[in-house]
């Protein structure tokens, strides 16, 4: 049988064509559609650009932090896919899509996530705003403080030994000593001025330090830092078991684990915030440093906690200063011994000679401090030339003031206590309650825990299929597909 051929060729040759115009159609739609998604792409990218341009004005200004304007964030989705929806749907080109809606989610506030927002923002903008060689002498600074808090315990050790080998030799000899009680007995006892200088102590640190200048005593609104409670008592230089708790403590504040991890922070707190010695002039708090280290609630208390503070970190290195001085442990010998009377027993003399010692340090500290406050510099270790208090003056920290030149001043000193703080994470909240306070001075409406610095952008987006050739290919009239991104400032 004879098969009919005829046609075959023409219909082997369309079939052809057909697959050719299918496969061109294909990578023709595939070309389509990632111009199409490109496009539309940069089009939601410019919108992004817009949300990030729509910051917090008044916190950017003030303090260099970036964070959604709370007034646009309630409108924010609505925007978002207008100006994309204008950008893609308006266009004259060939392509055809159809914006859908935009919802923010995974949101994160300036206040979440345990301050971390803040503070990442603080240390990426002091990155450049920090000097190179700014670190070493930080670490200088620290280093040299933390040496001489080292040597409380060696005092310490040293008051032990010295009231042991007393009461020793006041064993052994007995008969001598009570010879000595008796002409002692005879002599004038003379007036110990350490109790002079305790009750300068006990009318607390602001009239010590400031004397009868006026400070702000104004109240501080804490929102998001968590207020101290506690109180600093003054130091007892009359008793050998509260001057070594006192001692104790003093050990533990120097012993901190360093500058470095919290110097951006430091540096920002000194840079932006007020403190007693800033020269410009603000309404509200005037004592910001101080809050962010002492976190209480009164001003007033902020600034006597901090001079309790910088007392206390200036106290280890007069401490080390009197120890080295040969004279002045003479003097405090024979002031121990005179001011016991007929109670100069030896281990009591021994003990008294290192409470006056101590005493003397810290009067030395709190005129240091009266120095600081005052705008002056206190050089980071004393010698005998730049020695100002001696016991004659003690009880009522009477001297003659010598500040330096070169030394350190009342900020380096609140920086210091800064990084010295316990709960590192504190003086970010603190700076909340700061920022949020000073904003709404000028807008009435600012919560720093409603400023969005991070969240995930998705906007639902379709474009409708080219068709080329005529073809149908077995998909619907729509690719769909979502955009999504992560904002962060």
């Amino acid at each position: 049988m004879i098969k009919d051929e005829r046609g075959s060729i023409t219909i082997f040759l369309a079939a052809v064509f057909l697959v050719f115009l299918l496969l061109i159609s294909m990578c023709t739609e595939g070309i389509y559609l990632y111009v199409g998604r490109g496009k539309a792409m940069g089009a939601c990218m410019a919108g992004l650009s817009h949300v990030r341009g729509n910051y917090q004005k008044e916190l950017e200004e003030k303090y260099h932090i970036f964070a959604m304007d709370p007034r646009y964030e309630t409108k924010a989705e609505e925007d978002i896919s207008g100006k994309i929806k204008t950008s893609l749907e308006e266009s004259q080109d060939s392509f055809h899509y159809a914006v859908g809606n935009t919802i923010l989610s995974k949101k994160v506030y300036l206040a979440d996530q345990g301050g971390e927002a803040l503070k990442y923002q603080i240390r990426e903008l002091m990155k450049y705003e920090m000097p190179a060689d700014l670190l070493s002498s930080w670490k200088d600074r620290w280093s040299r403080t933390r040496e001489a808090g080292k040597e409380i315990g060696s005092i310490r050790d040293q008051m032990d030994q010295d009231e042991k080998e007393a009461q020793e030799k006041e064993e052994a000899d007995e008969k001598e000593k009570k010879e000595e009680k008796d002409e002692t007995a005879q002599a004038q006892r003379e007036e110990d001025p350490r109790k002079g200088f305790m009750e300068l102590l006990r009318e607390g640190s602001v009239p010590l330090v400031m004397g009868k200048q006026k400070v702000s005593s104004g109240k501080v609104p804490i929102q998001y830092g968590e207020k101290d409670t506690s109180k600093e008592t003054a130091w007892n230089f009359m008793k050998k078991g509260k001057m070594e708790q006192q001692l104790e403590e003093t050990e533990k504040m120097t012993s901190g684990t360093g500058i470095t991890d919290e110097l951006p922070a430091v540096l920002y707190s000194l840079r932006y915030f007020r403190n007693l010695t800033s020269k410009e002039e603000k309404k509200g708090i005037q004592y910001e440093v101080e809050y962010l280290i002492s976190g209480k609630d009164s001003e007033k208390e902020n600034l006597g906690s901090v001079f309790w503070k910088m007392i206390g970190l200036r106290f280890p290195v007069n401490a080390v200063c009197v120890y080295q001085d040969p004279a002045k442990k003479e003097e405090a010998g024979l002031i121990a011994a005179s001011v016991l009377g007929i109670t100069g027993i030896p281990p009591l003399v021994a003990v008294a000679k290192h409470l006056l010692l101590l005493a003397l340090a810290y009067g030395e500290s709190v005129i240091d401090v009266r120095n600081l406050a005052e705008g002056e510099k206190v050089p980071l270790v004393k010698n005998a030339s730049s020695w100002q208090l001696s016991f004659a003056g003690l009880a009522g920290l009477n001297c003659k003031r010598k500040p330096a030149e070169q030394g350190l001043s009342y900020e380096d000193y609140l920086g210091l206590l800064l990084a010295a703080q316990k709960d590192k994470q504190q003086k970010y909240f603190r700076m909340m309650d700061l920022i949020e306070d000073n904003i709404r001075r000028e807008e009435s409406g600012f919560k720093i825990d409603r400023c969005l610095v991070s969240c995930q952008v998705t906007t639902n987006l379709r474009i409708k299929h080219l068709r080329f050739g005529g073809i149908t290919l077995p998909f619907g009239s729509f690719f769909s597909w979502k955009f999504q991104r992560t904002v962060s400032y």
